[in-house]
């Protein structure tokens, strides 16, 4: 199926011209469509070069194919995608073709990995905006009802607020109870809201809209010039999906404590997990004999993976930082305390998650469990 540059970018962008504010266009309205693909303006700019799939098999488009080989690269391997928007021509033309390659290799888990990467870049970003410019995108690229503001609230400062009623829509895709409404400030059909919560709804709209266009792509056929970088890609997908065959092959999903499996359920749906919740992870592989590199490679499954900083805090459990000794996985009794307790029958006469685990290994060993 041909498919030309612009007709891509329709399924990602809502045609309602974008207006930028003077603080967008300090520097150059380029460098804020290379930051933010998912801009109206974006269709506009790609659509004025008429550019098909095939045209980018020149010479003169080898930089946009790099490019966008590298950003899904990066977010297979990692679990991000860098910012490169200096370079806008480059970046712009890159993501609707990252897109077309995503759709090409049709593998869900992947084009969902795609997508929160990509989505990941565009929040870090737009926290350094003003929050003018990210009221602005919220309303004129996603609909929200997002105004920026400064109200104090005893201790917290709050930089926006949400209609209630795009609130209640939104929060049900967070888990972590400082979503609930009962734990938000509501006045007058208002949500007041961090800019760091206000960042996390809008990429969590980008990442739908993404995830989305890859999708709608249907069944696309690769360009024979095409071939040969998705073949590369793909055996990056096979590496990898052997290095986490060989981290599950090293210990019995069967055995997990009904805690640990929700957690980790969690973290293989690509899922944010609160502090706690990663920290019971972290501590309960290591002591259970998974490698620090194992687990960082299962922790690069999180929409927000930082690879330094998650094997910094790995290492920092396994004792190997801050003159330490090594962490054990929290007990039952605090893992009630923080609300990830799932005890069931099996568990009742269990005081850790680990005892538990050892257990269901030795039953299933004996063919009991």
């Amino acid at each position: 199926m041909m498919c030309t540059l612009p007709k891509l970018l329709e399924s990602l962008i809502d045609p309602v011209p974008l207006i930028p504010s003077k603080a967008m266009l300090a520097t150059s309205p380029s460098i804020y469509l290379a930051r933010y693909p998912l801009l109206p303006m974006t269709r506009d700019y790609v659509g004025k070069r008429g550019l098909t799939i095939n045209d980018l098999s020149s010479e003169q488009y080898a930089p946009v194919l790099r490019r966008a080989i590298n950003r899904v690269e990066l977010a297979i391997r990692y679990g991000f995608v860098n910012d490169r928007s200096r370079e806008t021509e480059v970046e712009i033309l890159s993501f609707p073709l990252a897109v077309f390659l995503v759709a090409c290799i049709s593998d869900p888990p992947i084009s969902k990995r795609y997508a929160m990467a990509e989505s990941e870049r565009c929040s870090e970003l737009l926290l350094d905006e003003p929050n003018q410019v990210v009221e602005r995108l919220a309303e004129d690229s996603f609909g929200l009802k997002l105004k920026a503001l400064r109200h104090v609230l005893g201790t917290h400062i709050y930089d926006f607020c949400l209609d209630f009623s795009d609130y209640i829509r939104l929060a049900s895709h967070f888990s972590s109870p400082s979503w609930r409404l009962v734990n938000k400030n509501l006045c007058l059909g208002q949500v007041y809201l961090l800019k760091t919560e206000a960042v996390g709804i809008l990429k969590l709209h980008a990442e739908e809209n993404i995830l989305r266009a890859i999708n709608e792509s249907g069944d696309v056929s690769s360009p024979q010039f095409l071939k040969q970088h998705l073949a590369g890609i793909r055996s990056i997908i096979a590496v990898r999906e052997k290095e986490e065959e060989r981290v599950t092959t090293r210990f019995s999903l069967e055995a997990l404590p009904p805690c640990i499996r929700s957690i980790y359920n969690r973290l293989v749906e690509g899922e944010s997990l609160p502090h706690f919740a990663r920290f019971t992870l972290t501590s309960f592989f290591l002591n259970v004999g998974l490698t620090r590199r194992e687990v960082l490679s299962l922790f690069s499954r999180l929409p927000d993976f930082d690879e330094h900083l998650s094997q910094y805090q790995i290492e920092h459990i396994a004792g190997e930082r801050g003159g330490v000794k090594k962490y054990t996985s929290p007990s039952c009794r605090t893992l009630q305390t923080h609300g990830l307790c799932l005890r069931t029958q099996q568990c009742l006469s269990m005081r850790s998650p680990i005892k538990m685990y050892y257990r269901q290994v030795r039953l299933t060993e004996r063919g009991e469990a």
